[in-house]
């Protein structure tokens, strides 16, 4: 289990026994990037290789290459290197997974909303979901691309898994499994 806690500005992660992993922040504009990359990969619209990249950057920075960001060098991406050598890689999940929540609007909430949801798949569905309603809140302010769009239209045609009005009516049980009565 990772435990994580800002320390002024940057955002340290700790997997027991290891050194934390210190994640400093990224400029707004490389957080939209990455979160767009994020909400496009939920609907199954970016790569494996461009989600890799996000993940990077937001674990240890960007650089500007044309009109986008890109990970640093290989050389450069000190926490990237040292989960590849010291985790397993549901721990690693548990620390990219943070680091970049934090990058986006969410920011700590991103992160608690992962931990407390149990990390790995169970922790990614929660964080996604405080993701997407946050960014619903007001996405033309904090997300650039129609990734959102997208999942509100796909949620859209999902059918309903709520039950109906009023919910199931108690009946008798069984005599085989009514509760023997005693006869003292």
């Amino acid at each position: 289990m990772v435990t994580a806690s800002e320390v002024g500005r940057d955002l340290h992660l700790t997997v027991e026994g290891v050194a934390p992993y210190i994640v400093r922040p990224l400029p707004g504009r490389v957080g939209e990037q990455i979160t767009s990359t994020y909400l496009l990969a939920a609907v199954g619209r970016a790569t494996a290789e461009e989600m890799t990249d996000a993940f990077r950057m937001a674990l240890d920075g960007a650089v500007k290459d044309g009109d986008r960001f890109v990970p640093l060098p290989d050389g450069e991406q000190h926490n990237y290197n040292r989960l590849q050598d010291e985790l397993r890689t549901a721990e690693a999940e548990s620390i990219l997974m943070p680091a970049f929540l934090w990058q986006t609007v969410l920011g700590l909430s991103g992160v608690t909303a992962f931990i407390e949801g149990g990390e790995g798949v169970a922790g990614g569905v929660k964080a996604l979901w405080a993701l997407t309603a946050r960014l619903g809140a007001s996405p033309s302010r904090t997300s650039p691309s129609s990734a959102l769009d997208e999942l509100t239209r796909l949620q859209a045609v999902s059918p309903s898994t709520s039950s109906p009005q009023g919910g199931v009516k108690p009946g008798r049980q069984p005599r085989d499994r009514q509760p023997k009565q005693s006869n003292d």
